[in-house]
């Protein structure tokens, strides 16, 4: 059996056992990338948490009544602006979130694209060292860039928008109904909310791949390449889900908040384990979705290589010398 047979066959157990396999054949590799982006990515994951909180605290008299929720999302839906101390810590929040989303952009770009690029070379037998992955990046970046904003506009107008417009109608419109219709909704746009994060997850990884396709190509592409795998694309989100959510739950409990009084001795060990947790989380999930890329590539019995972006220039040069006079 070849390997696009054995990678169609592949299900959630098996890509999970890839996985395994591909980063302990490359620990060297895989740790050079860890230590370059992932670890720095990590840190600044860790360290907005524990500014939000300050800040957040500074910001509204009642710091007892906020809730941590996943991804570090506050809800706010019990405080009233007349609980503001001061609007000068809410411009320093606003100020440290856009200073937050800036570098974690940057190193997300390098970390999907280097792990992405390493676990390409050993699907397509290239040899790749660290120097290779982070000369590719040059080539990349811009079509990644794009596929990462589009996808974030994609989340916030679903998310966001659409939840406010979704929230309003629950609330003054179906007055007496409300518990039937919002547990349908809220299914319902669950359910929509999972299959745009797979979507636009697959697609990051199309447009490292892929020769121009990138924005809403490949988030298109991404769509097309899922069908068959959807459960279980489904279920692999949702266990890193609940994986992430309980570091960060952790993290915020017993070391930023330390609802249990702890030592510092303790919190700082807690929040290192917190730390380790989460480079692995990210580095394990980045290899993940790149795999299960692969599977689904194999499903649809599509060739690895083909229309790749990282055979371009190759083809280019081969297309050239093809014209050359004998």
């Amino acid at each position: 059996m070849d390997r696009n047979q054995e990678m169609k066959l592949l299900g959630f157990c098996g890509i999970l056992k890839e996985t395994f396999k591909l980063i302990f054949s490359h620990k060297k590799l895989f740790t050079q990338i860890t230590l370059a982006f992932i670890i720095p990515l990590s840190l600044i994951f860790q360290a907005n948490i524990i500014t939000s909180h300050l800040l957040i605290s500074k910001i509204f008299e009642e710091k007892d009544s906020l809730e941590p929720t996943d991804f570090n999302i506050y809800k706010y839906s019990n405080l009233k602006f007349s609980n503001l101390k001061s609007f000068k810590w809410a411009a320093y929040w606003v100020l440290s979130q856009i200073a937050y989303y800036i570098p974690i952009l940057i190193l997300s770009l390098l970390c999907t694209s280097t792990v992405v690029y390493s676990v390409f070379c050993n699907y397509t037998a290239k040899d790749v060292t660290f120097k290779k992955t982070i000369a590719i990046v040059p080539k990349i970046w811009k079509q990644v860039l794009c596929t990462f904003l589009v996808s974030f506009g994609i989340v916030f107008l679903y998310e966001y928008v659409l939840g406010a417009i979704l929230a309003f109608i629950l609330g003054f419109l179906f007055k007496g109904f409300t518990t039937i219709i919002a547990v349908v909704i809220l299914i319902l746009y669950l359910a929509g909310s999972i299959y745009i994060t797979v979507i636009w997850h697959l697609g990051i990884v199309v447009s490292v791949l892929e020769q121009n396709v990138y924005g809403i190509k490949a988030i298109k592409k991404s769509k097309n390449l899922v069908k068959g795998k959807y459960g279980v694309a489904v279920g692999m989100l949702l266990v890193f889900s609940v994986c992430s959510t309980a570091i960060d739950a952790v993290f915020q409990n017993f070391v930023v908040r330390d609802d249990l009084s702890l030592d510092w001795g303790i919190r700082i060990g807690i929040g290192i384990f917190c730390f380790i947790l989460l480079l692995l989380l990210i580095l394990f999930g980045l290899v993940v979705q790149t795999v299960f890329y692969f599977v689904c590539k194999s499903y649809l019995n599509e060739d690895f290589a083909a229309n790749s972006a990282m055979n371009a220039p190759q083809q280019k040069a081969t297309a050239v010398q093809e014209q050359l006079p004998v």
